[in-house]
């Protein structure tokens, strides 16, 4: 039997506590504002703005996959890109992680978390869009 990566194991869970919340959270009743429901919906949408990003994403990148023409070193933009998009996931990560800290006595730290999270991503993905608008 074939060996699984570690990291593939992992984005299989992820997936499945992905959808299993937001199945869940679509089960908790609005008017429930108990810490589980919250931080299911909380996550359901982070969820869905995540997705958002990551296709804004990819669409830059596949335009961004082009050989280096008389104007623009795609290459070198697409190389760049990337590693920038890699440091601003570790960014929002740990400055949503800070926030955290600031709430973690409180019983919607986590949904505050998730808040940040959603925040911060739907900033990035208006900025990618922003890209796109500027690319040739």
């Amino acid at each position: 039997m074939p060996k699984i990566p570690r990291f593939r194991r992992l984005l299989v869970v992820a997936g499945l506590l992905a959808s299993s919340c937001v199945v869940h959270a679509q089960d908790c009743p609005k008017d429930d504002m108990s810490p589980m429901c919250e931080d299911m919906r909380a996550q359901a949408v982070y969820d869905r703005v995540d997705n958002e990003l990551n296709a804004a994403y990819q669409q830059l990148l596949k335009r961004m996959s082009q050989p280096q023409s008389e104007y623009l070193d795609y290459p070198t933009l697409k190389a760049k890109f990337i590693e920038a998009q890699r440091q601003w996931v570790r960014f929002r990560n740990k400055e949503c992680d800070a926030w955290y800290v600031v709430n973690q006595a409180g019983t919607g730290r986590n949904a505050d978390q998730m808040t940040c999270m959603v925040k911060r991503t739907k900033d990035r993905t208006k900025q990618l869009k922003e890209w796109a608008s500027y690319l040739p």
